[in-house]
């Protein structure tokens, strides 16, 4: 069920008819499933709602970039910066969002170096 909530959010969002959108419904697939492994609990404490958008806008982002009018508006190599269609842009924010929104349920996948300060313990002899 929840496969074919994200389908009917992500066609939504990015605003294209179910024909369009049956050729990225392995895309919704695809989302649906990596964000499971996302969570913690596997999205136990999450409604079914709320998932799905979630996943819808991991799939809007996606399809932004590959299909819809994602392509790169600037590139630059000196000091790289990457800059897509405002389109693009306004579903990579949506999508932080959304994932943000649901941050107290994600795993936690950082893993960070801290500096551990050595203890002198010989006697000074």
């Amino acid at each position: 069920m929840v496969y074919q909530q994200v389908f009917q959010k992500f066609r939504e969002l990015a605003s294209i008819d179910d024909n369009e959108a049956e050729k990225y419904r392995w895309l919704c697939n695809e989302c649906v499933d990596e964000l499971n492994e996302m969570l913690a609990d596997n999205g136990k404490a999450l409604s079914e709602n709320r998932f799905s958008s979630v996943a819808a806008s991991m799939v809007w982002y996606r399809y932004t970039t590959v299909a819809a009018d994602g392509s790169l508006t600037d590139f630059k190599a000196g000091e790289i910066s990457v800059k897509y269609t405002p389109k693009t842009e306004a579903a990579k924010i949506y999508m932080e969002n959304c994932l943000k929104s649901i941050a107290p349920y994600l795993k936690d996948r950082q893993f960070v170096f801290r500096r551990v300060n050595s203890i002198d313990i010989s006697d000074g002899t």
